[in-house]
């Protein structure tokens, strides 16, 4: 955690901000924060989690002026789940996972350009790694089945000031994971154990980011747009200056 916010004040410190707001075809935006994971599992699910959370980081190309696509990742860290009739405090595993996702998201293009809103579609993958049984568990092979599974998000850029845009991001998924358990003689349950146990996870997590924003311009649209500004703010010189002499 404590390099991370070394490399976020790092990161604070640039002034990559210019006063267009606006995203246009070319651009490239970049996004670094905390993502909170909100577990929510089916009703038949046997398992539970607790909240968990992850600085994530997130880059984005914009294709069109309205249409781009999203590429994120996280720094992974240990998970752990319970037995959900026995409560949380039974925990039965725990794992680190790997979830990167990619979206197409669509932009908004509102008059205040301060405000950029957003919405996405894409696809998550998820590996699981360092799986260990614990609690009743403990000493039997537990595994988690790879899958991968469609996101929705939803989330807006606000624009603080020439350098900082904070953004609030949004994403639902449904995953198709499950868990297997085998080796469950070698459990405190010994010869009486059942040959495997299968987990329908059924997991539907929310997860909630809040994110600093950094607006990369396309070079040749920048320009553009710099030269239109100049224009403007030389015309209206010019007719602050007739208006001046007509008084």
């Amino acid at each position: 955690m404590q390099r991370f916010l070394i490399f976020f004040l790092i990161l604070l410190s640039t002034n990559t901000w210019s006063q267009n707001y606006e995203v246009n075809k070319g651009d490239w935006i970049l996004r670094s924060g905390y993502t909170f994971l909100v577990p929510q599992f089916s009703n038949d699910s046997q398992v539970g989690m607790a909240v968990h959370g992850m600085p994530t980081f997130s880059f984005s190309y914009l294709m069109t002026d309205n249409l781009g696509v999203e590429f994120l990742t996280g720094i992974p860290s240990e998970i752990d789940i319970y037995n959900k009739a026995l409560g949380e405090e039974a925990k039965i595993a725990s794992f680190i996972s790997l979830s990167p996702n990619a979206t197409v998201q669509y932009y908004f293009k509102p008059k205040n350009s301060d405000f950029r809103p957003y919405i996405g579609l894409g696809l998550i993958y998820s590996s699981f790694h360092k799986e260990k049984s614990l609690g009743i568990l403990s000493g039997a092979n537990f595994k988690l089945k790879k899958s991968l599974d469609p996101i929705y998000q939803v989330g807006f850029d606000y624009v603080v000031n020439e350098k900082i845009s904070l953004n609030l991001d949004v994403r639902k998924l449904k995953t198709s994971s499950g868990a297997t358990v085998t080796e469950l003689h070698k459990t405190i349950m010994g010869p009486y154990a059942p040959e495997r146990i299968d987990y329908e996870m059924g997991m539907q997590p929310l997860t909630v980011s809040l994110n600093f924003t950094w607006l990369f311009h396309n070079p040749k649209k920048f320009r553009e747009w710099r030269a239109l500004q100049e224009r403007v703010t030389l015309k209206q010189k010019r007719e602050t200056i007739r208006a001046t002499r007509n008084i």
